[in-house]
């Protein structure tokens, strides 16, 4: 059988910087500090200070990342050949956990051929399929929110999605899923911690971790096993529809299937990117609404017409816009390639900036504010080129279930507003005019959890 390896790690190169496009003269050790704290924060500053392209320094490893905005430059790095821009996913802290033969962590046939076998499950009507599991998984949370107090919505929507991976993706079954969701949990609380946030800092590793993450990844990995073999053995794998199965089913060019280390590492995968990343993308929608009630309304009513969802795709274009989960993706140089009028070096790390490219002031009339309409064809007017709206990144790399995670945002949402009606908490001051990015392992959350108030609708 074809088997995915472990990918070599970029080599970091001592670039002098002069070679780079000029960024912050402060202490490594201070930017690395208030980019653990604030990144959107040191992001901003940056722009501001050195426009659409500069270079950030990071502490102890000395690192350089050479972060772009121009959706020109990102297009250079986006359709660059793959082995000249390859990703740098392989050395990222979650790179060990999703595994060697990752979607997410290989490069170049290896993943092409990882990207093939994972398409069929997220495209066309085989995703309409799972419509009924993410409403029935919605209606369920929603049965136990507390009305008329405040309560974290993000919490609840992550509820929400790992029900969804279970049911979607796993297809676990009832008297399966809490020993799956129980895994899942104690593999996510080390993982969101502080610890994997450090490891970003030091020298890549492709070691398997240890401690409490190494416990949890165990614990996780036995379940997945289990399941991975279980399902071998039904004789109605061909007839069923969970991500899973179908997984099972599907052969490469070479007619070889995915081994089960091959699976397992998908399956984390889906787990890790899909999970926390689309609920707090729900999450953070509600976030904006709440302090738009001109634009709620508006959704509302076009969620009771029944008659498209027009609005509702914008307004999830505009959070993902405004808002979006993964600030970043990097990609490690082997030649000498020009972006943005730089001529990088090989070896120099290039991160298109996804919050930035979002927010480009050049591009988005006022980029800062929350604006459903600017992606309405008849009312937006918003620049088309598709380098300037990157929530789920580009080029052949890009993220494989983001016509899932729209479903999946639409559909919780338009279940919940035919029910219940969100509005700020009275005590939030401090977030009136909305919360803030904080930062969640690699992603970026709601400060506050979204605080919101549900009633019942009249």
């Amino acid at each position: 059988m074809a088997t995915a390896v472990a990918q070599p790690l970029p080599i970091d190169v001592e670039i002098p910087a002069d070679r780079l496009p000029p960024g912050p003269r402060l202490p490594a050790t201070l930017v690395t500090l208030a980019w653990a704290v604030a990144p959107t924060w040191v992001m901003d500053r940056c722009f501001k200070r050195f426009g659409e392209t500069f270079t950030i320094t990071f502490a102890p490893s000395g690192r350089k990342l050479v972060m772009i905005s121009d959706p020109d430059a990102v297009k250079t790095v986006f359709t660059a050949p793959p082995d000249i821009a390859p990703s740098a996913a392989g050395a990222s802290p979650v790179a060990p956990i999703m595994g060697p033969s990752s979607v997410i962590t290989l490069i170049g046939p290896e993943h092409m051929r990882q990207r093939k076998l994972l398409l069929p499950p997220f495209h066309g009507e085989r995703m309409r399929e799972y419509e009924d599991v993410i409403v029935d998984a919605t209606k369920h949370s929603m049965a136990q929110w507390p009305l008329g107090r405040p309560m974290r919505l993000a919490q609840r929507t992550r509820a929400i999605t790992l029900e969804v991976i279970l049911r979607a993706v796993f297809g676990v079954e009832a008297e399966r899923m809490d020993p799956m969701r129980d895994a899942i949990r104690g593999l996510l609380k080390p993982v969101q911690g502080p610890a994997l946030l450090l490891s970003a800092l030091r020298r890549p590793t492709l070691e398997r971790p240890t401690g409490a993450l190494g416990d949890a990844l165990d614990r996780l990995d036995s379940v997945i096993y289990q399941e991975i073999a279980r399902r071998r053995e039904q004789s109605d794998l061909g007839e069923r529809t969970d991500i899973l199965s179908l997984l099972l089913l599907a052969r490469d060019e070479s007619g070889e299937p995915m081994t089960d280390s091959e699976l397992r590492d998908e399956l984390v995968t889906l787990l890790l990117a899909g999970h926390e990343t689309t609920a707090t993308a729900v999450a953070w929608a509600i976030e904006r609404l709440v302090r738009h009630p001109e634009k709620l309304s508006r959704l509302v009513a076009e969620v009771d017409a029944e008659e498209g969802d027009e609005y509702m795709q914008a307004v999830v274009s505009e959070t993902l816009r405004v808002r979006p989960v993964v600030p970043f993706v990097v990609r490690m140089l082997t030649e000498p390639l020009t972006v943005g009028g730089h001529e990088l070096p090989a070896g120099a790390r290039v991160v298109p900036s996804i919050y930035l490219v979002n927010r480009n002031p050049r591009i988005y009339e006022a980029p800062g504010e929350f604006r459903p309409e600017r992606f309405l064809e008849n009312e937006g007017g918003r620049d088309v080129n598709p380098y300037s709206w990157i929530p789920f990144g580009g080029g052949i790399r890009r993220c494989i279930g983001a016509s899932f995670a729209t479903l999946e945002m639409k559909l919780i949402m338009r279940t919940v507003l035919r029910e219940l009606t969100p509005s700020m908490p009275r005590r939030s001051s401090i977030f009136r005019r909305g919360e803030w990015n904080r930062r969640r392992a690699i992603t970026l959350v709601p400060a506050a959890g979204a605080r919101v108030v549900w009633r019942k609708r009249v």
